[in-house]
C-alpha cells in the first residue's frame, strides 16, 4: 500500500495542522478507543495515560513517521525501538486495525473539511505502511521467542537491597514451569504484569534483566518511585475515603492512576520471596551482542537503576572471558546500587576501570533540576571515557535527561553518534531525536 507522490504531498501538507493539534487528537483518539475497547487498558501504563505522556507518544510518532515517508530506510533503526516494545506486550496485528481506525477518526475531527477523500486516503495508506513494518518486525521477534508465548509465572526466590537506602531491590525469578529460560543479549528486559488492588486493569511495566542470561534464573532491579510534583496529602485522603473498595488486606489500598510507582512501589514493599510474577520473553533494542569479537573499548555509563542493563552487559563480558577494555562510570545521588560487585570485578580484571560520582541527574525527577551533566562529570575524565580512541563504544542508561546530556557531553569531545546506544522505556518523540 505505498503512496505516490501526490499522496506524500497530501500527507505532508496536513502535518502541520495536526501536530499543532497533537494533544487534542490524543485526548480524542485514546479517549474514544478506550471506551468502546476498554480490554486495551490492559496494555496502557496508568500513570503515563494519566499525565499524557502515553498519548502524546503514538502521535509524536506517526507525525514523525509522516514526515520522513521519502526516507523510510533512514526509519528503521528507530522503528526497532517500538517493534521490541510492542512484542514485549504482547501486541498482536488485530490491535493495529483497532488503532488505526480511531486514529483516523481523531485527524478527521481535527482537519474538518481538509480531510478530504483524497486526504483521507493518503493518511490510510500512510499509517498502514507504518503498521505493517511493525507487524512484520515483530512477527520476526515472536518467531524466535519459539515455545513461550504470552506470559509465563516466576516465583521470586530471593530478594535482596541494592542501597543502604533500600530504594533499589533487586529480584532473583525463576520459572514455575521448572523449564529452561531462552537466553536473551545483554541489555534486554522483560514486562511484567501485576494486578495492583485498587486498580480495575493490569499493569505491565518494563524491568531491565540486571544479570548475565542463565537457563535456571532471571534476575531484575527494582527502584521505588516517590514520583515529582504529587500530592501525597490528597493521594491519602482518596486512599482513605476509598478504602472500602480496596482488597481485603492490602497494603497498598485504593490507588489513584496517576501516582507514580504504583507497581514498583508494589513489588518493593509487597512482593517477598516465594510470591509469583507474570513475565513475557525478554526483549529490546537496547543490547550488546557478544558475537562481535572486537578490542574496543567499551565504555558504560549508568545513572540509577539504569545501572540494571549495564550491569548484565558487565556480568556478561566478564562470563564469556571477552578481552576487551572496559570503562565503568556510574552516577548515584546517594549509595551506588551494585558498587561492591562492579569493584569486584574491577579488582580481579586490570583491563577495567571505574569511576563513582554523585549527580542529582541520576533522579527520575530531574526536569527542574538546573545543574548540567558537565557540572556533575568533572571527576571523569578523557581517559576514564576513553575519547582518544576513536572506536570506543558507548552505552548510557539513566533518566531521560541524564542520557541526553551525557549523549551531548560525548558529542562536544568528537563522538560520533553512531557510537552510543542508549535504553529507555518511553516510545515517541525520543526515538527521533536521537541522529
Amino acid at each position: 500500500m505505498a503512496l505516490n507522490p501526490q499522496e506524500t504531498k497530501l500527507v505532508r501538507e496536513t502535518i502541520p495542522a495536526l501536530r499543532q493539534h497533537g494533544e487534542h487528537i490524543s485526548t480524542v483518539f485514546y479517549k474514544t478507543m478506550l471506551r468502546d475497547h476498554p480490554d486495551l487498558n490492559n496494555y496502557f501504563n496508568a500513570v503515563h495515560m494519566h499525565s499524557g505522556q502515553q498519548p502524546k507518544a503514538l502521535c509524536d510518532l506517526i507525525l514523525a513517521f509522516a514526515s520522513n515517508l521519502i526516507n523510510i530506510s533512514e526509519l528503521v533503526p528507530k522503528m526497532e525501538r517500538v517493534a521490541q516494545k510492542h512484542a514485549s506486550l504482547n501486541i498482536q496485528p488485530e490491535q493495529y486495525e483497532i488503532v488505526g481506525k480511531y486514529l483516523l477518526r481523531a485527524f478527521s475531527a481535527v482537519l474538518g473539511a481538509s480531510m478530504t477523500p483524497d486526504v483521507k486516503l493518503a493518511w490510510t495508506k500512510a499509517y498502514w505502511v507504518m503498521a505493517k513494518m511493525l507487524t512484520g518486525r515483530e512477527a520476526n521477534i515472536y518467531s524466535k521467542f519459539e515455545n513461550w508465548k504470552g506470559w509465563r509465572k516466576f516465583m521470586i526466590y530471593n530478594k535482596k537491597n541494592e542501597t543502604m537506602e533500600g530504594d533499589i531491590v533487586s529480584f532473583m525469578l525463576k520459572a514455575v514451569d521448572g523449564k529452561a529460560l531462552p537466553s536473551f543479549m545483554p541489555g534486554q528486559y522483560v514486562t511484567l504484569r501485576l494486578t495492583v488492588p485498587g486498580m480495575k486493569f493490569a499493569q505491565l511495566r518494563q524491568y531491565s534483566l540486571s544479570s548475565a542470561p542463565s537457563p535456571h534464573h532471571y534476575q531484575i532491579a527494582v527502584k521505588r518511585d516517590q514520583g515529582s510534583n504529587w500530592d501525597y496529602q490528597d493521594d491519602a485522603m482518596t486512599v482513605s475515603s476509598a478504602a472500602t473498595s480496596a482488597s481485603e488486606g492490602s497494603s497498598i489500598g485504593s490507588v489513584h492512576p496517576g501516582r507514580p510507582g504504583v507497581v514498583s512501589n508494589s513489588l518493593v514493599d509487597d512482593f517477598q520471596e516465594g510470591d509469583t510474577l507474570e513475565l513475557t520473553h525478554p526483549a529490546g533494542a537496547f543490547c550488546f551482542n557478544t558475537n562481535v569479537d572486537s578490542s574496543m573499548p567499551l565504555v558504560l555509563i549508568a545513572a540509577g537503576v539504569g545501572v540494571a542493563p549495564l550491569k548484565s552487559i558487565l556480568d556478561t563480558v566478564v562470563e564469556k572471558r571477552i578481552k576487551r577494555p572496559v570503562s565503568w562510570i556510574q552516577a548515584s545521588r546517594h549509595d551506588a546500587p551494585f558498587r561492591p560487585e562492579v569493584e569486584e570485578i574491577a579488582r580481579r580484571h586490570t583491563n577495567m576501570k571505574t569511576k563513582f560520582f554523585k549527580s542529582r541527574l541520576s533522579d527520575s525527577d530531574v526536569l527542574s533540576y538546573t545543574s548540567s551533566f558537565d557540572d556533575d562529570f568533572l571527576t571523569v575524565t578523557p581517559d576514564d571515557l576513553y575519547l582518544s580512541n576513536s572506536s570506543s563504544e558507548y552505552y548510557i542508561c539513566g533518566p531521560e535527561k541524564f542520557m541526553l546530556q551525557a549523549s551531548s557531553h560525548l558529542s562536544r569531545h568528537g563522538v560520533k553518534p553512531e557510537r552510543v546506544q542508549f535504553e529507555l522505556f518511553s516510545v515517541g518523540s525520543f526515538e527521533m531525536k536521537l541522529d
